[in-house]
């Protein structure tokens, strides 16, 4: 073609192939840019514009920024995660545990130097290495089935298995213990046990559920071995040897290197079989009454001494005890040694330099009070006599009237009531005044309880010693 139609596809071929170039300068000029930001690549020449005027449009610049920032924040990430992984084996071991660490399965450290107490430490990250940290607290189990009868109803007590269950032993399902005298009991049990060699309790055990069904195996043996060496007397009292037990089950522990310790063993509850529990609970009745008895009888025979002869009752009752073991053996100089030892502790009032107090000491007292006084009417009426006969001698009626006159006033005062008559024939019908009789009545209570109130507080003085 010719003419215009024949140059308008020309010319429409040419703007294309323009459009097609700039299009592909402008893409090797944001690649450029893109390996230019990009981390680690070396900086790219700028690409050589044929035109000053050709540059990139506002769209395409937030897209090479944005870019860049994302690759800037993805390695911080990168790094922030690198730091926590390298920190996520630090561990803190609490007051009541410890912890070991495992480096690919093994122990790490020296033996001796393996286990970490209290505090906090940097382990390297799983799976490297693995921290296994064990409570040392200790744990108490009970066993209340392996050795008691078993309970379906009624309760769990003696009444309610009497009334539930009056059967025979059944050795499969009620649990019991073989004394020495080949008796059976029942009996319950707690102990407490702790890890005291974590090590091994990490090697050998590692569940707690295992450690204490091993404890529990190991205990039943103990307490088996130490039941059967006691009578059945013994053990229904609760005598039991407890440190028997105890080594055998922890004899059988460390053979197993379970790292386990038992430090206790309790017997919580102890009967007979049900079958005779009745009349062993009549037997157990009847000896603690005869203790109550006989207790309160050691209480009053303490007691009465106490009142009767005061600290010293004790030391007197041997005395007494060995002058009359020496009188029916007719050893006659014993008794007589024990007797004069009797009459010095109480002419002394002290024996073995214990005071002799109490009733003793009272009526001891009061026998010296009165002899004394006995003695010095006498006296006194001996110097009176002496001093009279001379007189009596020279004028015996002056004397004797003088002696009358004294018995009258003797007589006449006192607890006396006096009448005054005249002379000649007299009949008289004679009563006490009923007021005085009562203010003497009055006077003599009055002296009586006087009395009593000062030998009481002997009593308590003598008690206070």
């Amino acid at each position: 073609m010719s003419g215009p139609e024949a140059r308008e596809p020309v010319m429409k071929n040419t703007d294309m192939s323009n459009q097609a170039e700039n299009d592909s300068r402008i893409r090797d000029t944001s690649v450029s840019d893109l390996a230019a930001t990009a981390p680690g690549g070396p900086p790219a020449a700028p690409a050589p514009l044929d035109d000053p005027g050709d540059a990139f449009d506002p769209a395409q610049q937030s897209l090479a920024e944005a870019l860049r920032v994302s690759f800037g924040i993805l390695k911080v990430a990168m790094f922030g995660l690198l730091v926590a992984y390298c920190l996520s084996g630090t561990f803190s071991v609490g007051s009541n545990e410890v912890a070991l660490r495992l480096r690919f399965g093994d122990y790490v450290g020296a033996p001796g130097q393996r286990v970490l107490e209290r505090g906090t430490y940097l382990a390297a990250p799983f799976p490297i290495e693995q921290v296994i940290k064990v409570d040392t607290r200790p744990t108490t189990i009970d066993l209340n089935r392996e050795f008691w009868y078993e309970i379906t109803g009624g309760g769990d007590s003696k009444e309610g298995f009497r009334a539930g269950q009056a059967r025979p032993l059944n050795p499969i399902k009620d649990g019991s213990l073989l004394t020495g005298d080949f008796n059976i009991a029942h009996a319950r049990w707690s102990l407490t046990y702790r890890v005291a060699d974590p090590e091994d309790y990490i090697t050998n055990i590692g569940k707690p559920a295992l450690g204490e069904e091993i404890v529990r195996c190991a205990i039943q043996q103990g307490i088996v071995q130490a039941t059967a060496q006691l009578p059945a007397e013994d053990f229904l009292k609760g005598v039991v040897n407890r440190e028997l037990a105890i080594g055998i089950a922890q004899r059988r522990l460390d053979e197993m290197k379970t790292g386990l310790t038992i430090d206790q063993l309790n017997l919580d509850q102890v009967t007979a079989p049900m079958a005779v529990v009745k009349s062993f609970d009549d037997v157990t009745t009847a000896e603690a009454d005869r203790s109550q008895r006989i207790v309160a009888a050691q209480q009053d025979r303490t007691r009465i001494l106490a009142e009767a002869a005061g600290e010293a009752a004790e030391k007197l009752v041997v005395l007494v005890t060995t002058y009359e073991q020496a009188v029916e053996a007719g050893t006659a100089a014993e008794a007589e040694a024990a007797d004069a030892k009797i009459d010095q502790a109480f002419t002394a009032l002290e024996t073995e330099k214990a005071q002799i107090g109490g009733e003793a000491a009272r009526v001891i007292n009061t026998a010296n009070t009165y002899r004394t006084q006995v003695v010095e009417r006498v006296k006194s009426e001996r110097e009176m006599f002496e001093r009279l006969l001379p007189q009596y001698e020279q004028n015996p009626r002056i004397i004797l009237s003088r002696l009358w006159e004294d018995a009258r006033e003797k007589i006449l005062t006192g607890d006396v009531e006096t009448f005054y008559t005249v002379p000649g024939q007299l009949q008289l019908q004679l009563n006490r005044d009923p007021e005085i009789q009562k203010m003497k009545q009055r006077e003599q209570l009055k002296a009586l309880k006087t009395e009593q109130k000062s030998m009481q507080r002997a009593r308590q003085l003598q008690t206070g010693k």
